[in-house]
């Protein structure tokens, strides 16, 4: 039975699922041996009770069968120098009390087969268990949240790697550009979605019960949103007579948007087995993203562009790169004097850009996203 450790900071339940705990829970449902490390922590993330404490706190457990836990280090990896080199993330992996390997071992599983990872820096698991095939996931441009620092870090990481698996072709370019690792090495999954919450009779929320129309929705952090854009969808959501929903964490600027328009509703958080009624129950889908720190979506492929476009919503968004290699069913906006009018396009449009979501959606389900994954670790396992 093979064995894969994945790891990443998402925690392994959460409210907005990652794509490493959706490919963890594939494989593990095809009967693959698997545990899940949410990140590391250190004895300042305790004190000051942020990242993963909560996780470390529960300690390691058996959840669904798959193996959970959550190191403690003893040197932190962080952003400020010593503190984010190469030599500061490897002791971080080495220097965990109990070890790495210690808390893998009360699994019950044999040492792992694969290490799929998708934090910067763990090359250093390899040593851990160096007879472990290492692949990556790459889903964001790293640089943008760590700062440049993090380049030597990555650059290692990939040529240690046996094999990496990006979210798109735009972070396929920037490893083979930037850190001259062969094409060959790397494969392309995008994302999917599960569809099959999408089909059928889905009870309309309670929450959108007798809500006038047309309803715009955001699912996700909201403090990826971009204020400017969002003030302009309530308020010509407004003069239509419909409403602006928002589902996720909330962000202060909320609290002044709420006051000014009485249209928009702040649900809070929502499990992923709840979403698709709200978005089913919608009318068009909003991924307008924050455009002060545009860095940060470089490279980026929203799962939300998946989701939206399986409830066969019209949806607006903000440019991505990866746009220049996928067929989004998008109406794209620059700035906020563009939403009024992009609305009103979706709306008379509906029909259209219904079928469109629909045909982009139909190929790119994580059933067959995870075949593509498995198919690369099952060649990379009999290449041993």
């Amino acid at each position: 039975m093979t064995s894969i450790l994945f790891h990443r900071h998402t925690p392994w339940q959460s409210e907005i699922r990652c794509s490493t705990n959706i490919f963890a829970s594939l494989f593990q449902q095809a009967g693959c041996d698997v545990s899940y490390m949410q990140g590391l922590v250190h004895a300042g993330n305790i004190l000051a009770k942020k990242g993963q404490w909560q996780s470390w706190a529960r300690g390691p457990r058996k959840d669904g069968g798959a193996w959970i836990y959550t190191p403690l280090c003893g040197v932190p990896f962080s952003r400020r120098w010593p503190f984010n080199t190469p030599l500061a993330v490897s002791l971080a992996y080495r220097t965990c009390v109990p070890s790495i390997r210690r808390q893998y071992r009360r699994s019950g599983f044999a040492d792992p087969d694969v290490i799929w990872t998708a934090n910067p820096g763990s090359s250093a698991l390899k040593k851990i268990f160096p007879k472990a095939k290492l692949v990556f996931q790459v889903v964001d441009y790293y640089p943008a949240f760590s700062g440049s620092s993090i380049k030597k870090i990555e650059t290692r990481d990939y040529q240690k790697a046996d094999h990496i698996m990006v979210i798109g072709e735009t972070l396929k370019n920037y490893i083979v550009n930037d850190h001259g690792i062969a094409a060959s090495k790397i494969t392309v999954l995008g994302q999917g979605v599960f569809n099959h919450g999408y089909q059928g009779d889905v009870p309309v929320p309670v929450e959108l019960q007798g809500m006038s129309g047309p309803i715009a929705v955001w699912v996700g952090v909201i403090d990826k949103c971009d204020p400017a854009m969002f003030t302009a969808a309530a308020e010509e959501l407004k003069r239509l007579g419909g409403n602006l929903v928002m589902i996720g964490p909330d962000a202060p600027w909320t609290e002044s948007l709420k006051r000014d328009y009485d249209n928009v509703h702040l649900i809070g958080l929502r499990t992923p087995e709840e979403v698709p009624a709200y978005l089913l129950h919608s009318d068009i889908g909003l991924m307008l993203y924050n455009q002060d720190r545009q860095e940060i979506y470089k490279g980026q492929n929203p799962l939300k562009l998946y989701e939206y476009a399986a409830a066969g919503l019209p949806i607006l968004s903000t440019q991505h790169d990866e746009y220049a290699f996928i067929d989004a069913p998008v109406i794209t906006v620059t700035d906020q004097n563009e939403v009024a009018g992009a609305i009103q396009a979706a709306i008379e449009n509906q029909q259209s850009m219904k079928q469109a979501a629909l045909d982009f959606v139909a190929q790119r389900t994580w059933e067959s996203i995870y075949t593509k994954a498995r198919l690369k670790i099952d060649q990379l396992l009999s290449s041993t």
